[in-house]
């Protein structure tokens, strides 16, 4: 290491400058001559105030600028976090030249024709098939107007053997119609049918000593070989 003859400061053996009064090593000051000043001491003070002007005007900007950086986005409502469909640019209509042309177009006149148009032939209605005597409606019926005039004979031969053996004629048809006056039919109608059997819906009003009942219910029949047969009844009296 040298000593800096001007200013004391102990350098490196290759240097030829002083790193502090940058002064030549290799002289020194001669008898009575000032010493020089530290130029790093005296550049210090104005770069320090230098430094501490510019933090101080730096400050405000810094806070200003976190505070914009620190500042949340106002919060946006929930929207079930669905993301908006994506609205198609709507097709660009281009309007038909409504200007009225100068040339009036002419009428088109309807070419003559030597053939005659023939007149529409109204459609017939849909003539609705009669009743067939094998119908199980119309086996219903038979013996509802059977027993109404008494028939008891022909009413009774309308029912299914199996029907006789559970429902006695003579009580369930003589002792029971014997007082009947008459009977509305008032709607009966097929509501099931297949294997040879069938589920026939009756509306009827018995008049039956000088009395009225409302009876409304079903009838089960069998096809046999000579027609429909009441087999099985479920009918109760609604007034």
């Amino acid at each position: 290491m040298i000593r800096c003859a001007w200013c004391g400061r102990q350098n490196y053996a290759i240097d030829s400058w002083c790193s502090r009064c940058h002064q030549h090593l290799d002289f020194g000051p001669g008898p009575g001559a000032p010493r020089p000043r530290r130029r790093g001491w005296s550049l210090l003070g104005p770069a320090a105030a230098a430094l501490g002007v510019a933090i101080a005007m730096a400050l405000p900007v810094a806070s200003w600028f976190n505070g914009t950086l620190a500042t949340t986005a106002p919060g946006l409502p929930n929207t079930a976090l669905v993301a908006p469909a994506r609205v198609s640019a709507a097709p660009t209509v281009v309007a038909a030249d409504a200007t009225p042309s100068d040339e009036a177009s002419p009428p088109v006149q309807p070419t003559p024709t030597d053939e005659a148009i023939p007149a529409p032939v109204p459609a017939l209605p849909r003539p609705v098939p009669a009743p067939v005597p094998g119908d199980p409606t119309a086996a219903v019926a038979r013996f509802y107007q059977a027993v109404t005039a008494h028939d008891f004979a022909g009413a009774a031969a309308l029912w299914s053997p199996a029907m006789q053996a559970q429902y006695p004629p003579a009580e369930y048809i003589d002792r029971r119609f014997v007082a009947t006056q008459q009977i509305n039919l008032m709607a009966e109608r097929v509501v099931a049918t297949g294997g040879g059997v069938a589920v026939v819906y009756v509306d009827m009003v018995e008049l039956s000593g000088g009395q009225t009942r409302h009876w409304v219910g079903t009838w089960q029949l069998i096809n046999s070989a000579s027609g429909w047969l009441l087999n099985h009844p479920d009918l109760q009296v609604v007034a």
